[in-house]
């Protein structure tokens, strides 16, 4: 839950619901930011400071909890919450420091991979690295409770027989964001826009669309936006809260690393980092990942193995029109 739920828009007027009303809702076992049972600012995780900033920016920019974005409602309902009137005058700074020893690892490794050593990198991340954070980006969705799509270009007048919607084979499948050459994934998409939007398809072309079903329950690592999906109040030890505030920064690298936006032409080696990537979240166990669609507003799927999924039925689409954006560079 946000703290921010409890701040109510009515009209142009913004009312703060009750403190002991707030309380009911914010169990914190680790005592994040508030001592609830005393209203007091709990001062293990910030620590005031004339040359940090406002309490709620820093809240804002560790954990993106706030609905409401106005910084002065954000500083009442905070005030609202500890009880202490003078908390908008002061400044603080956190405890922790962000941990950068993992982003420069990361950076190194991704150069190395493509220039350097392709099998034998001296920078490459380990299962022990990255399982900790398993636990916090690990979504599961249960059987039947999601539908997803998959889109393939026509290349003749007819449509795409539904037994050849699933992953290509063995011998067929290129680079891809996930998968490497030669190893087939299953890429679906959230919405059958997206599914389209992805292949960068032109006018006029059609598309067979195939929905699929699930089979069996998906375990999947989610790091489209983890400083957003990862939320401190579910952090139930002080160590673990320690953890992710300092490697946030890691984390949120690593969902750029499979949503960046990729030039086809540089694709075979941008797509090197990724699809390690990926192969380590097969290792610790996940069926596959989420990933923001860099091109469409919806949601990118890879599944490992795809007899998690089954094509249940087919449709017909044709693009109708492509929209471009562009700049001036010289």
């Amino acid at each position: 839950a946000s703290i921010a739920t409890f701040a109510l828009n009515s009209g142009e007027k913004f009312l703060l619901v009750p403190f002991f009303i707030v309380t009911t809702f914010l169990v914190l076992k680790s005592h994040l930011f508030f001592n609830l049972a005393s209203g007091l600012i709990f001062w293990e995780y910030y620590k005031e400071n004339e040359k940090g900033k406002p309490l709620n920016n820093l809240i804002e920019e560790d954990w993106s909890i706030f609905r409401i974005q106005k910084s002065e409602i954000q500083q009442k309902l905070l005030q609202e919450i500890s009880g202490d009137t003078n908390l908008l005058k002061r400044k603080y700074l956190p405890v922790f420091s962000k941990e950068q020893k993992n982003i420069e690892q990361w950076e190194k490794f991704r150069e190395e991979l493509k220039h350097s050593n392709r099998f034998f990198p001296n920078n490459a991340p380990t299962i022990e690295q990255i399982e900790p954070f398993g636990k916090y980006i690990g979504v599961n969705i249960k059987e039947g409770a999601q539908k997803f799509y998959r889109a393939r270009k026509n290349n003749t007048d007819s449509p795409i027989d539904i037994k050849n919607m699933g992953k290509p084979p063995e011998k067929l499948v290129l680079n891809g964001r996930a998968n490497p050459i030669g190893i087939p994934y299953l890429y679906v998409a959230s919405t059958i826009e997206t599914a389209i939007s992805e292949l960068r398809g032109h006018k006029k072309e059609e598309f067979t669309i195939a929905e699929f079903q699930m089979e069996n329950d998906l375990e999947l690592a989610d790091l489209r936006d983890p400083q957003s999906t990862i939320s401190p109040f579910e952090l139930n030890e002080d160590d673990e809260l320690e953890l992710i505030y300092k490697n946030m920064p890691f984390l949120t690298l690593l969902g750029n690393e499979l949503s960046k936006p990729i030039i086809p032409r540089e694709a075979n080696l941008e797509y090197l980092s990724s699809q390690y990537l990926c192969e380590l979240l097969k290792q610790i166990g996940f069926h596959g990942i989420i990933y923001k669609s860099s091109i469409a507003s919806g949601n990118n799927y890879v599944v490992f193995k795809d007899t998690k999924l089954k094509a249940v039925k087919t449709f017909q689409y044709r693009i109708t029109d492509v929209n471009y954006k562009f700049e001036k560079l010289s």
